[in-house]
């Protein structure tokens, strides 16, 4: 199990919060795979008589892709076991996928065993780590992933 360090700890959560932080965790898990499997933007800009590529309010208003552009196509390599093939798409897809669900899981899990994550002042100072790495999410995918 996780061990408390300087930048989080693992403290004991009341049965209201860890069935609040399963369901938020759940919520997420249920709107990630209905936005990639049903594009709701898709739909929408096909009311509004739009023709989209894929989807994205980004790319298909300013011709630029968003640091997730892809991603739809990135799961649906992993489903089909292409591995190589999601780098093609979203060039750090895949490490983001990893990294976003084993964070998920973990919350999740840690939720269901009325345990919560709680981060320390010394952890608000390392915001910078997410950023950066969707910055370069962002600057790759503009460079090298293919998103129509």
């Amino acid at each position: 199990m996780l061990s408390s360090n300087r930048f989080y700890s693992v403290v004991q959560a009341s049965t209201k919060e860890s069935w609040k932080i399963a369901l938020i965790s759940l919520a997420i898990i249920g709107i990630g795979l209905m936005t990639v499997y049903f594009s709701p933007t898709e739909f929408i800009f096909g009311l509004l008589g739009m023709e989209t590529v894929n989807g994205c309010p980004l790319f298909t208003l300013a011709g630029v892709p968003c640091p997730l552009c892809g991603m739809g196509r990135v799961i649906s390599s992993i489903s089909d076991f292409h591995f190589a093939r999601t780098f093609y798409y979203n060039p750090l897809g895949l490490i983001f996928l990893v990294i976003f669900n084993l964070l998920l899981f973990i919350i999740l899990v840690l939720s269901l065993f009325m345990r919560k994550i709680v981060l320390t002042k010394t952890s608000a100072g390392l915001w910078y780590i997410p950023m950066l790495f969707v910055i370069i999410m962002w600057i790759l995918n503009i460079l090298y992933g293919h998103h129509g």
